[in-house]
Order: C-alpha cells, then sequence, then structure tokens
C-alpha cells in the first residue's frame, strides 16, 4: 500500500514549506492531519522541525478514513493556510487558557485592588511602609512599561509573544496555576496583615516586607509560566531586548512624570477658573470671582473649580484615546500630520469643560439647581468626552486630511446607509439622546422614554445592514452573560446616595405613568443597550481594530489586540466601572468569538443587564443599574 505521506524526494522543501505530519488514533477511525507552518531545510525520510525565525502555527484538519491515498485533506489545508500569514493561522484558533490566565489576573487584580487600603502603610515613618504603601503605583508603572514595549515591538513582538516554539502540557499548567493560586492567597492574607500596620508588623518590619515581595515575585512568575513556558520568555527578552529596555525606560520616565504633574493641578484649575469667569461676563451682569478660593458664578449660584474639575481627567482620558487610535490605525493615518490630534484633542477637551461649568452655572441660575448638581454635574462630563471622541473618529475618517488615501465606504445596496453608519449611528443615537435626558434631569431621569425613541429610529433607519449580520446565539452566551452579571453584582459596590430619589419619584407619578416608565428602562436597560453596544463595540470597533476595511472581516474574527482594545474602550464607556467594564468587555468578546455571531454577544450582554434588573427590582438597590 502506498504511503500516505509523499517521501521527501516526491516534496522539494523548497517548493512546499510546509511540515504535515499525519496520525491515526489508536480508538479512533478519524484521521486527524497536523500543519505546521515554518521554514525548513531537506531532511531524509522526514520533515525536519521548525529552524526559522517564524513560530509554528498547527491546524487540525479532520477527515474521514479512507483506503485511498489521502493527498487531498492535507493539500487543500496548505492550500488554504499558504494563502495568509502565519501570524493569521496562529490567532485564528484561540487558546482557551490564554484567555482564562488573562481573565484570572484581571479578577485577582482587582480583588486586592477593591479589598486592600494602603493609606495606613503610607503614614508610617519607615522606609519599608513607603515603598510597600505605593503598591498602587507599581500597577500603573507596570502598565505603563507595557504599552510602551507594545508599541515599540510592534506586530513583531505581539506575533512573537503570542506564540510560542514549544507548549506544555495540560498537567504541567494546571501545577502552576495551583501554585500560583496558592501563592495569591497567602499574598492577600499577609497584605491584610502588613497593610493594617499593626503591632506585629512593627515588630518585625524587615520580615514581613521580605515575605510580602516574595509572595508578590511567586505570584507574578507562576502566572507569567502558566501562561507561557520559561524558555519563551527568555527568547523574547533575548530577540527583543531593545524595545522591551526602551519600553521599560520609557514607561519609567511616563510613571515619573505622571507623579510631577500632580502638582500642575492647581495651576491648571486657576487657568480653568479664568476662561469661566471670562465666559460668564459676556452674559451675565452679576459675575462673582473669587480667586484666592476659586469661586465662580452669579449672585444667585455659583460654584468652587477644585482641581479635579480643571479639566486633567479629561485631557488624560482623550490624548490615551487617541494614541490608542494613531497606534491601531497608523498604517492608515497620515504622518507626522496625525500627530496634531493630540494637542487639538487636549485643547478641546478643556475648553469643553469650561462650557460645561458655564453650562452648570447657568442652570443653577436659572433656578434649576437641582437638575445643575444631579444629573448635569454627573454626567454632562463624561457624555462631552464621549461625543468629542467619535466626533474626532468620525472627522478623520470623513474628513481624508488624516488619511493616506480616500475611504470607500461600502453599502448593502448601493443606496441605503455604510456600514460603519450602521453599527456606530444607533450608538452616537443613544449618546446624543441621553446628553439631553441627563442633562436636564435632577436624579431622576422623566425624560428616558425619549432614548428609545431615538435609538430605534437609528435601528430602524439602518435595518437593511442587519440583515447581513449573523444573530444566532447559544447556550454558552447565556452561561457567560449570567457568570458576568454574578461579577457585576458581587464587585460594584453599592451606593445608598446613588438614584435614592428614585422611589420617591416613582411614587410620586400615577400607577400607569411609573408603569410605562419602568418598563421603558426595562426595555432599554434589557434589549436596546445590549444591542446597540455590541454592534458598536464588538461589530465595529473590533472589527475597525483589524483593518480599516470592516467589511473585508468576518464578525467574530480573533486577534489579541482587536479583543484587548475593544474590551478596554468597553471598560472606559462605564467611567468609574471601568475595570468591570473592561472585563464584561472581554467576557461578551469571548461570546462573539465562540460562534462567530454578534448574536451570541447581544445574548450575552441582555442576559447580564437582565439578571442585574432582577436584582434591582429584588433588593431595591437601584445604584445597581447603571
Amino acid at each position: 500500500m502506498r504511503s500516505p505521506l509523499p517521501s521527501a524526494r516526491e516534496k522539494s522543501p523548497d517548493r512546499n514549506p510546509f511540515h504535515v505530519d499525519q496520525a491515526v488514533g489508536r480508538h479512533s477511525s478519524r484521521r486527524v492531519v497536523v500543519v505546521r507552518v515554518g521554514v525548513t531545510a531537506a531532511r531524509p525520510n522526514r520533515p525536519k522541525p521548525l529552524t526559522a525565525g517564524i513560530p509554528i502555527a498547527r491546524r487540525r484538519v479532520t477527515t474521514a478514513p479512507s483506503a485511498h491515498t489521502p493527498t487531498e485533506p492535507y493539500v487543500n489545508a496548505i492550500s488554504a493556510i499558504s494563502s495568509t500569514s502565519s501570524f493569521v493561522v496562529r490567532t485564528a484558533i484561540v487558546r482557551r487558557h490564554e484567555l482564562v490566565l488573562l481573565a484570572l489576573l484581571l479578577a485577582e487584580t482587582f480583588y486586592l485592588s477593591v479589598t486592600l487600603d494602603t493609606q495606613p502603610l503610607i503614614q508610617i515613618q519607615a522606609i519599608w511602609g513607603t515603598v510597600i504603601g505605593w503598591a498602587p503605583q507599581y500597577l500603573r508603572l507596570a502598565i505603563a512599561m507595557a504599552a510602551l514595549m507594545l508599541l515599540l515591538g510592534g506586530r513583531g513582538f505581539m506575533v512573537a509573544l503570542m506564540t510560542p516554539r514549544e507548549h506544555m502540557t495540560t498537567e504541567a499548567r494546571l501545577q502552576l496555576v495551583g501554585v500560583h493560586l496558592l501563592a495569591v492567597l497567602t499574598l492577600a492574607s499577609i497584605s491584610s496583615v502588613v497593610f493594617a500596620a499593626g503591632p506585629s508588623v512593627a515588630a518585625r518590619p524587615g520580615l514581613w516586607a521580605a515575605a510580602w515581595s516574595l509572595c508578590v515575585v511567586v505570584t507574578i512568575s507562576t502566572w507569567a509560566l502558566a501562561l507561557f513556558p520559561a524558555r519563551h520568555w527568555r527568547d523574547l527578552a533575548i530577540g527583543f531586548r531593545t524595545p522591551i529596555a526602551l519600553g521599560a525606560a520609557g514607561g519609567t520616565a511616563v510613571w515619573v512624570v505622571g507623579i510631577l504633574s500632580e502638582t500642575l493641578w492647581t495651576r491648571l484649575a486657576g487657568y480653568t477658573f479664568s476662561l469661566v469667569a471670562a465666559m460668564l461676563r459676556l452674559v451675565y451682569p452679576d459675575v462673582v470671582s473669587r480667586p484666592e478660593i476659586l469661586a465662580v458664578g452669579t449672585s444667585r449660584f455659583r460654584v468652587v473649580i477644585a482641581p479635579d474639575c480643571s479639566g486633567y481627567e479629561g485631557i488624560g482620558l482623550i490624548v490615551a484615546f487617541l494614541g490608542i487610535y494613531l497606534f491601531a490605525f497608523r498604517k492608515d493615518l497620515r504622518f507626522p500630520a496625525a500627530l496634531m490630534l493630540l494637542p487639538v484633542g487636549a485643547v478641546s477637551i478643556w475648553l469643553l469643560n469650561a462650557v460645561r461649568i458655564v453650562g452648570l452655572i447657568a442652570l443653577g441660575t436659572a433656578g434649576w439647581r437641582q437638575v445643575a448638581l444631579g444629573g448635569f454635574h454627573s454626567q454632562a462630563g463624561w457624555l462631552l468626552f464621549n461625543a468629542l471622541a467619535l466626533t474626532m473618529v468620525v472627522a478623520i475618517n470623513r474628513g481624508g486630511y488624516f488619511l493616506k488615501a480616500a475611504r470607500v465606504h461600502a453599502t448593502t445596496d448601493g443606496s441605503g446607509p455604510d456600514s460603519t453608519t450602521a453599527l456606530l449611528g444607533p450608538f452616537v443615537a443613544m449618546l446624543a439622546a441621553a446628553t439631553v435626558t441627563s442633562a436636564f434631569s435632577s436624579g431622576f431621569d422623566y425624560l428616558y422614554p425619549l432614548r428609545l425613541v431615538a435609538v430605534t429610529s437609528a435601528l430602524w433607519a439602518c435595518r437593511g445592514v442587519y440583515r447581513t449580520i449573523t444573530w444566532r446565539g447559544s447556550r454558552m452566551a447565556v452561561a457567560i452573560g449570567a457568570a458576568t452579571a454574578a461579577l457585576w453584582i458581587v464587585t460594584v459596590p453599592l451606593d445608598p446616595s446613588s438614584k435614592s430619589g428614585w422611589p420617591t419619584a416613582l411614587h410620586a407619578m400615577t400607577p400607569g405613568v411609573s408603569l410605562v416608565w419602568l418598563a421603558c428602562r426595562t426595555a432599554g436597560y434589557v434589549l436596546l443597550i445590549p444591542l446597540v453596544e455590541e454592534l458598536a463595540f464588538r461589530g465595529y470597533v473590533m472589527r475597525r481594530l483589524i483593518t480599516s476595511d470592516i467589511d473585508s472581516v468576518p464578525i467574530g474574527t480573533f486577534r489579541w489586540l482587536a479583543f484587548l482594545g475593544s474590551s478596554l474602550l468597553f471598560g472606559a464607556f462605564h467611567g468609574a466601572l471601568w475595570l468591570q467594564g473592561t472585563i464584561a468587555g472581554m467576557a461578551f468578546g469571548a461570546a462573539l468569538v465562540h460562534r462567530r455571531s454578534l448574536g451570541s454577544a447581544v445574548l450575552a450582554h441582555a442576559t447580564t443587564n437582565g439578571l442585574i434588573a432582577c436584582y434591582v427590582f429584588y433588593t431595591g438597590h437601584w445604584s445597581m443599574w447603571s
């Protein structure tokens, strides 16, 4: 019988750079063909392992048993793989352990951050207390260094990071995960004692500090080794030593500058105060201005501009957003012209913050004091940031000045809205309606039904595009949504003062009106918001981070940059709950990738929101209803 695999003489390694290994299971009648992508040299009788610099990518192709020479299955597999790069083949198959370990690290970081308080250590006049008390700063330093390493290393660094040359067994990985979890529990236990700065810690500070540091090192190292083998980390450090060193140095510099810049907040607040006072004098004759305490307003209503209200937070957010955008779409943008977006965005958000303060004073002066101090004060800044970010993205893509080439937007039939408009239009409509209704509320949004009208109208106008999208769900999506709801309920702190006026406002309405309002609020929260946000973040952003032509990327295509980037943007959209939002975004993205269906992501999101709504109705904790 002829050998099922061509010999080295029949297949020249120069003409065909792929290895094909075939194995038949002992207790199975199915044949498994393993295709390895790589550049090899000739070797008698059998293919030679990978020796070039491109990591191995594997694809398993299952074929039915046959008595004939099974050349067609692996030839077809090779033809399919040869049309793309090794990175595309590698990332097309998502390894579950990477996602699980990443989610585990985020969950552990969040738990330690919310349960431990370093303030008692900072107050101790000792070196060890200061060093350990700066633990939250070390996390920010690590994030800055990692971001710059990825930025300087580029695509090659990402490819090398996510494609190890060798793989460990499941048993070895589980052992490392077990050690890691034990180290995390030990770290949490020791931290609870050390951060309390009790008498036992004061008696032996060096011993406790050494134990805490050792637990941190073991926790991080065991997690890294469970993710990838030690040899992979060593090869990565050697092969990319320059971007790693520059990223570490640059991240440290950014971290130091960030700490030093805190002293500039008061000066920025002074500039904001002067601008607000000047704008008020254009409208009101009785402007009250007290520069010594940064109080400004009118004779009927005035505010104090604290450093937190000076605009530095908005500047940081917009610069970070635009920085990520410039890096993600650097191949489509024209540099150095695109760098102008950074100062333009910073100045624009600072001016909008001043306009927000003027609007707040105007509302209070007009007699709407509760509206000014309620919904407008808490929501206007965040909504203005989202509006500016979306406006700049639309201007970049529509204007064409910052693009290397003019972009052609595809439509479904040549006359309807293009796919970009269909995916982002309802989200923009939701933000615009929320800006109007929230700004004119005083803790209770009576005008919430107007949001449903705006969003439903946008969805109806783009309905033709949605017919081309796969909407099937899955039981896995429901399970993911339930787990995300449980995480949200457990981790989001209850704020009795938030939405405390809702019961009073609902009782003040007639039963019919209150029932209609609750029905609209529930429908929007459980049905429309999941649909609109998944269209924007998983339907558009996740594909846009892969290529500028989103119509060429099937929904559900996985790339690490797109997966993490869309999740981080989704988290940023949730404001102070950015960490929970990021984890939820990763969960909904996993549901999308699992079935390659946007319907699965929408179903997971709707399940999460539905369970949270049930929890709110059952417990009466209205602050949980974001």
